[in-house]
């Protein structure tokens, strides 16, 4: 029996239609193998970059020799071309958050979705030489513009071979009024006794999320936590589906 998808799509051998679009679309590797979870890890992600906050980003997580994970979105000017390669060139895991970061926009359909998925992934690689096999959604896996349409993006990414992370704790950097001080309270207060993915945000505007990074792996690394960043083999994170 064929089935017809709500948009008047027809899924039946063929498969349905935008699994044909972008066919240079898939991770290298395909196989979902995860290690075991490594014990009282954080893995610091930002989301949003680049930004003039970047450089600053990286220099402090140099200092304390700690790698992360940069979502990034789509910027073609050469200083922002830069910092894709910096992020790079300093060990870090870089990844797809969005090339538009327009909700309405990306979360259309699953079509525009790709697209938008494609063009990022494109300039990573263009101006890096990597292949970004992690990604990020805009507003995590499920948020209000993307209710109907969720489940069947991630069943595309993943039919690619990409992995996805959402977080399990939030660092409160975009609240008004946020400090360095309430964000570095927040995410050592919500750190799992395992291990935590946590969301912080490389934003023009987050100069105090720069501020608490030093308290941020200070205070974890004398809770004995270690750092590091995401790969393909770290289990991920991520939000449940919504009931009906």
């Amino acid at each position: 029996m064929q089935m017809v998808l709500p948009d008047g799509v027809a899924a039946g051998e063929e498969g349905i239609a935008y699994q044909t679009a972008h066919p240079a679309l898939y991770a290298e590797e395909r196989d979902f193998a995860f290690a075991p979870d490594r014990e009282k890890t954080v893995y610091l992600t930002f989301d949003d970059g680049p930004t003039q906050r970047t450089g600053e980003i990286l220099d402090v997580l140099d200092q304390y020799g700690v790698k992360a994970t940069f979502f990034v979105v789509y910027r073609d000017d050469e200083a922002s071309k830069e910092l894709y390669r910096e992020i790079v060139a300093r060990g870090h895991t870089i990844g797809v958050h969005s090339a538009s970061h327009d909700y309405r926009k990306v979360y259309q359909s699953v079509d525009s979705y790709l697209d938008d998925f494609d063009q990022m992934y494109q300039q990573i690689y263009e101006v890096t030489g990597v292949r970004p096999d992690l990604f990020r959604f805009p507003g995590g896996s499920v948020n209000a513009y993307n209710m109907d349409l969720y489940q069947e993006i991630i069943a595309e990414m993943l039919r690619r071979g990409f992995v996805y992370y959402d977080w399990n704790v939030g660092s409160g950097d975009t609240m008004r009024g946020a400090t360095a001080a309430t964000i570095a309270d927040r995410v050592v207060g919500g750190m799992p006794e395992k291990r935590g993915i946590v969301l912080l945000h490389d934003s023009a505007n987050k100069t105090q999320t720069v501020q608490a990074l030093p308290q941020i792996i200070q205070r974890l690394q004398a809770q004995g936590y270690s750092f590091a960043p995401l790969n393909r083999t770290v289990r991920p994170c991520t939000f449940g589906y919504q009931s009906e």
